[in-house]
């Protein structure tokens, strides 16, 4: 049937059926009851009050999560689910919180503790349901701009938050996180998430193989630790006194070209392997990088830059070396992933408790989808950003309908792809 040509055609009328452009949504809520993380959410924040009539905390936390999930830029955009009354039907909910019971929630510095620690029992779960039995750990310090009061100047010059994120690669779940001023230093608490990482993934039976880091991981009791625990680590180097000086003794015959340097940036790049000793006398094995200084001034005058990387594996290839440190780069597209795709680079307001809990809440988020896409969506979606997702599954029209004893999910005119989602995370919810 084809619409008139002329809308001034046709008469209004007003419909009260229960349909959803955000069925996905409803999906993602029951999956993640069934994956146990209401429960986690409920356990961690008891009501208060003993009275049944109180918002329970899952309520608030999936109502915000699920917010972002859908695409959310502000806490009133909550209001956009609360009169969806197809997707509140389909969820088994008579109301949603308002932006007003979200605020309070978020502000409240108790809850940000809370909602970290069912954060990471998440990722504990997923790190427990994975086939993996070790894990590569890549944590970084990721900056965003905010004019707001509590933000403040980091090194880069301009008032910003901080988060130190720590991911597990293989499933590229944030498993420790860590919200902070703009002021405090990159390095400070990465060696307590490491530890925290261990513990989770002995209390599963599994273990951290490999860390991964920028030159912020450059200390002591992080190499250490890692060799305590029989970790290889792969971590880029600050440019001390020490390390320059055994850059310096690396002899020119020892320098080799990187073949495939030219062409990946345009440049050449020549490597050497050496020996780098730290002020504790720990041994590093360091491969260093150098390429032609093309800005030479006044205050450099040295005719290369140099880039190292340590590593206490002993038995790995050079270029093998060089590229399992490089991997390290993909936790940078999940902090792109949770600024972008989600809202985590937005600070809602100038109290840091309420900015913390908003931060929070979209890592919580980021997290409910890796595990849909892990182990309820299939295979082909692992890959996509929420972006792609929220295409091809969470804005996709439907509704509830009761017949008999029976209910059913109609999708409306959705592509076979998106109906194939549907049917796969069907299949993993039916299975208890």
């Amino acid at each position: 049937m084809m619409l008139l040509g002329k809308m001034n055609q046709v008469t209004l009328k007003v419909s009260s059926e229960d349909v959803t452009g955000r069925m996905g949504l409803s999906w993602v809520r029951h999956c993640m009851k069934q994956f146990g993380v209401e429960k986690i959410i409920d356990r961690l924040s008891p009501r208060e009050s003993g009275s049944n009539r109180e918002i329970a905390a899952s309520r608030k936390v999936m109502a915000g999560a699920m917010s972002l999930i859908a695409g959310a830029e502000r806490i009133e955009d909550i209001e956009v689910l609360r009169q969806d009354r197809g997707l509140l039907n389909s969820l088994g909910w008579e109301r949603m919180i308002s932006p007003d019971t979200l605020r309070e929630y978020l502000q409240e510095k108790r809850n940000g503790g809370k909602m970290r620690k069912s954060n990471e029992a998440l990722a504990l779960k997923a790190m427990a349901a994975s086939s993996e039995q070790e894990f590569t750990y890549d944590i970084d310090a990721t900056y965003f701009d905010s004019q707001k009061d509590s933000a403040t100047y980091s090194y880069q010059m301009r008032k910003q938050y901080s988060g130190l994120l720590g991911f597990i690669a293989e499933l590229k779940v944030c498993s420790t996180v860590d919200f902070r001023a703009g002021h405090v230093q990159a390095c400070n608490g990465i060696l307590n998430q490491l530890r925290k990482a261990i513990r989770q993934a002995k209390s599963v039976s599994k273990r951290i193989a490999v860390v991964r880091s920028d030159s912020a991981g450059h200390s002591n009791k992080i190499f250490r630790l890692c060799d305590e625990e029989n970790i290889r680590y792969f971590i880029s180097l600050k440019k001390n006194e020490a390390v320059m000086a055994a850059v310096g003794a690396i002899k020119e015959g020892q320098w080799q070209e990187l073949k495939s340097a030219e062409v990946e940036l345009g440049r050449k790049v020549w490597w050497a392997e050496t020996v780098y000793v730290t002020n504790e006398y720990v041994a590093v094995r360091m491969l260093v990088l150098r390429w032609t200084n093309p800005d030479r001034d006044l205050f450099e005058q040295t005719p290369y830059c140099y880039h190292a990387i340590g590593t206490n594996d002993n038995a790995i290839e050079p270029m093998a070396w060089l590229k399992k440190h490089n991997l390290r780069m993909s936790s940078e597209n999940e902090n792109k992933e949770l600024k972008s795709g989600f809202n985590a680079a937005y600070a809602p307001s100038h109290d840091f408790n309420m900015d913390r809990g908003y931060f929070l809440l979209n890592v919580l988020a980021y997290n409910m989808v890796q595990v849909m896409k892990l182990f309820y969506l299939g295979a082909e979606s692992k890959r996509w950003t929420v972006k792609t997702l929220r295409y091809h599954f969470i804005q996709v029209c439907g509704k509830i309908v009761r017949t008999g004893r029976r209910y059913f999910c109609k999708i409306i005119n959705a592509p076979p792809a998106s109906f194939k989602l549907f049917r796969h995370c069907l299949a993993r919810l039916v299975v208890v």
